[in-house]
């Protein structure tokens, strides 16, 4: 993946801009809430029209279409909203690349709250919640199995076809699929590997979620559920593939390296790991939705952050595994694959 440049400050309007930033992201949850940009593709393209169908203030509906022109989530001419093309593809529910349920996590009113005190949470150098990320069966983890579901839908079958390319037409038996969350990621692999058997672990409130989902899709009878904390309770063995997506960066580096042999134990000899999570690049300048992201662990986590390839190695290589690798997961997410093996 080609490094995404970062251009620093160039006129006074940038770092104003960038104060106002926390509007954009409530006014594109509240757009998103009330389905504006659904509707504009629907022909509601007028802040009269709009304000009628959703019996809001003709003025509220008016000031926040405006203002998400100003932010670039909408275009406006002779009175009329449109949407550009990324808003078409990412914020019009029934569209397959649907990203609006993201926003229920990624502006969720616990780490929105926190974020109001970041600089508390930069002096303390870690996350100030009671329970964070790391709490067993947090509830957070329920509504994230929810909201991810259809991301996880569409990157999941990209990861499948990442895994069937380091297989080299040998089909995987046995694959473990760890933090599961919607269980989507493993449930992929099973459709591209018709004769593979899954195990999912996670918490026990986390995959009572993703069974329906498994038994909607005829999956139910080659997967096994196993409830657990990946740190402490029993993974199994013998894996073909193993498949941790977004987990390791909630961790700090010496607990991962932990994780990281329990998972090379689970792995059977000649099996792969893939680990999807936001890289940065080496120097931490240009991967712009990882840099950023790291943002939210601090905030989340008590050591949680996001790593480099070099870092992963330092995290991979002490427990065993080998030909540790960056490949690029195609899809709408600004996520990447790290490939590692036994």
């Amino acid at each position: 993946m080609a490094p995404q440049q970062q251009q620093g400050f160039e006129s006074p309007q940038q770092v104003i801009g960038l104060l106002q930033g926390f509007m954009g992201s409530a006014a594109l949850r509240a757009a998103l809430d009330l389905e504006v940009f659904t509707h504009i593709a629907h022909g509601t393209d007028t802040a009269a029209k709009l304000a009628e169908t959703k019996k809001v203030p003709e003025r509220a509906m008016r000031i926040l279409c405006d203002a998400l022109v100003a932010f670039g989530a909408l275009g406006k001419s002779d009175g009329r909203y449109t949407l550009p093309p990324a808003s078409q593809a990412m914020l019009v529910k029934g569209s397959p690349t649907y990203f609006g349920a993201m926003a229920g996590i990624m502006g969720n009113p616990l780490m929105w709250n926190e974020v109001g005190r970041l600089g508390d949470i930069v002096r303390a150098g870690h996350s100030l919640l009671e329970q964070g990320a790391e709490a067993a069966e947090h509830p957070f983890w329920e509504e994230f199995s929810r909201r991810s579901k259809q991301m996880a839908t569409m990157a999941g079958p990209a990861v499948a076809e990442l895994a069937a390319s380091l297989f080299a037409g040998n089909e995987p038996a046995r694959i473990l699929d760890i933090a599961a969350g919607s269980g989507m990621y493993g449930f992929s692999a099973l459709k591209r590997f018709p004769s593979a058997r899954l195990v999912s672990v996670d918490w026990p409130n986390v995959l009572k979620l993703a069974e329906p989902t498994a038994r909607q899709m005829g999956l139910e009878e080659r997967v096994e559920f196993r409830p657990g904390d990946i740190f402490k309770d029993a993974l199994g063995s013998g894996y073909d593939l193993v498949l941790a997506v977004n987990i390791y960066h909630h961790f700090g580096i010496e607990q991962n390296t932990e994780l990281s042999r329990r998972l090379y134990e689970a792995t059977a000899p000649g099996g792969r790991l893939i680990l999807v999570d936001a890289v940065p690049d080496e120097n931490r300048e240009n991967e712009r939705f990882a840099l950023v992201f790291a943002l939210t662990m601090l905030v989340w986590t008590r050591e949680g952050d996001t790593y480099t390839l070099s870092e992963y190695k330092k995290m991979l290589e002490p427990a065993g595994y080998k030909n540790i690798e960056l490949k690029t997961v195609p899809g709408p997410a600004l996520f990447q694959a790290i490939v590692a093996h036994k």
